[in-house]
C-alpha cells in the first residue's frame, strides 16, 4: 500500500494539464466511450481526460454479463427509451435526461487495479463531493456506492485496457426518476424481501433532496475539478474528443444498440437453445456483487455450457468467455478439476476483477455443476 501511495505522488508531482470534456450524451453512449477511451489511454493516443456529462436523452444501458431478463425489455422499448449493451462493465446504468456522470480517464500508474479504480474515485472524490454541497452523512459502501442511510446517491463502474484506466459515477443532482423501478426492473427475490423497496421513491437519494439547497450543474462541475486537483493533483482545460475518438464512439454505439447486441445474454434464452437431454440449473450468489452461474452437463455428466451473469466487474473484457471456454469437457463430478481449471484460466489470462472473489466465483459453479447434476432429463 505504501509503494502504492508513494508512487501515486510521483505521478501527480510530474502530472501535466489533461483535458476537460463536457458533454450531453446519453448514457448508452457514455459507456461505449469506456471501452474508446481506455485503448485510447492504453495507446498514448489521449491525456488524462475529465469527462462531465449532463444526459441529453434517457437511456438504459447493459452491462457486459447483464441478464436480459432482469428488466422488463417490451415496456422499455415500448416507452422508446435508447438501450444499448457495453463491452464492458457491471449492471444497468439506467439514466434519464438530465442525470450527471462524471469520469476519469488515466492509467495504472493512478489507480493499479479495479479496486483502487473504485475505491479512490467514488470512495474519496465523489464522496467529498456530496458532503461539500452538504450531504454530510454521505458514505462509500465498496464496490463504488455513495449512499446516504440506504438510498443510492451515486454509483460507479471502471475499466482497465492495458495501462489505460476509466472509472465513472452517476451523480444524483436532482431527484432521480423512479420509472425504472417501477417500470422496466424485475426484481430478484432478495430484493423483494427488502421492507425499502416497497417504496420505491425512497431507494435513491440527491442533492436537491439530501443537501440543504440544490447546487447547479456548473457548481458541481467546479467543485469536481478542485476536488480531484487537491486529492490527486491533476489540472484540467477545457478540451474535445478527437476525430477518431467521435468515430470510434459512433461505431461502437452501432454496434452495441443494435438488437442482437443487445439481447444476447439472456438466461431464458439460453435455456430454450439447450438440447432436451442435456440437465442444466441455475445458482445465484450475492457477494459485494451479484454472480449468476447457469450451467448445462449432456448425459455423460461432462460440462457442455456455462452462462454467467451478474452486475460484477471483470478486465479484460473477454476474460470471462476465457474462463468459461475452460470448463467445457470437465466432468461435472469433478469439484477439484472444476475448481483448478477456473484457477487457471484467472491466473494465465491475467484477469482482474471486483465484487466477488474467487472462491466466491468457483462456489457459484461448483453450485449451479451441482444443481444440474440432480435435474431430471
Amino acid at each position: 500500500m505504501l509503494e502504492q501511495l508513494e508512487r501515486r505522488e510521483k505521478k501527480f508531482r510530474t502530472q501535466s494539464k489533461g483535458r476537460l470534456i463536457v458533454s450531453d450524451m446519453s448514457g448508452v453512449e457514455l459507456l461505449v466511450a469506456f471501452d474508446v477511451l481506455s485503448k485510447m489511454r492504453d495507446a498514448g493516443k489521449i491525456p488524462d481526460t475529465l469527462l462531465f456529462v449532463s444526459h441529453g436523452k434517457e437511456s438504459l444501458s447493459l452491462g457486459k454479463y447483464e441478464d436480459l431478463d432482469e428488466i422488463r425489455y417490451k415496456a422499455v422499448r415500448r416507452d422508446g427509451v435508447l438501450v444499448g449493451r457495453r463491452e464492458s462493465g457491471a449492471g444497468t446504468y439506467y439514466a434519464p435526461k438530465g442525470q450527471i456522470a462524471a469520469v476519469l480517464v488515466t492509467t495504472t500508474d493512478i489507480f493499479p487495479n479495479l479496486e483502487e479504480a473504485e475505491r479512490i474515485w467514488a470512495g474519496e472524490i465523489v464522496l467529498e463531493l456530496f458532503i461539500r454541497v452538504g450531504v454530510l452523512d454521505a458514505y462509500y459502501s465498496h464496490p463504488g456506492d455513495i449512499r446516504k442511510d440506504d438510498k443510492k446517491l451515486g454509483g460507479s463502474t471502471s475499466l482497465i485496457w492495458g495501462k489505460g484506466v476509466v472509472v465513472g459515477t452517476f451523480i444524483n443532482r436532482l431527484t432521480p426518476s423512479v420509472k425504472f423501478f417501477t417500470d422496466y426492473y424485475v426484481y430478484p427475490e432478495e430484493k423483494l424481501k427488502d421492507k425499502l423497496l416497497r417504496d420505491v421513491t425512497m431507494y435513491a437519494g440527491s442533492m436537491e433532496k439530501d443537501a440543504p439547497r440544490t447546487p447547479t450543474e456548473e457548481e458541481v462541475k467546479s467543485l469536481l475539478l478542485t476536488i480531484v486537483k487537491q486529492k490527486l493533483g491533476m489540472d484540467f482545460t477545457p478540451g474535445n474528443f478527437t476525430e477518431e475518438e467521435k468515430e470510434m464512439i459512433a461505431e461502437g454505439f452501432k454496434k452495441l444498440t443494435a438488437e442482437e447486441a443487445v439481447t444476447s445474454v439472456s438466461k431464458s434464452r439460453w435455456y430454450s437453445k439447450l438440447p432436451n437431454d442435456w440437465r442444466a440449473a441455475t445458482f445465484r450468489y450475492k457477494s459485494e456483487r451479484t454472480i449468476n452461474a447457469s450451467v448445462a452437463i449432456d448425459q455423460t455428466k461432462k460440462i457442455r455450457d456455462i452462462l454467467i451473469t451478474g452486475d460484477f466487474l471483470l478486465s479484460p473484457p473477454d476474460g470471462l468467455e476465457k474462463v468459461v471456454n475452460s470448463l467445457k469437457g470437465i466432468s461435472a463430478d469433478n469439484q477439484k478439476t472444476i475448481s483448478n481449471a477456473i484457477v487457471e484460466a484467472f491466473k494465465n489470462n491475467k484477469i482482474d476483477y471486483t465484487g466477488f472473489t474467487l472462491e466466491e466465483f468457483i462456489k457459484t459453479i461448483i453450485e449451479a455443476t451441482n444443481l444440474a447434476m440432480q435435474q431430471k432429463t
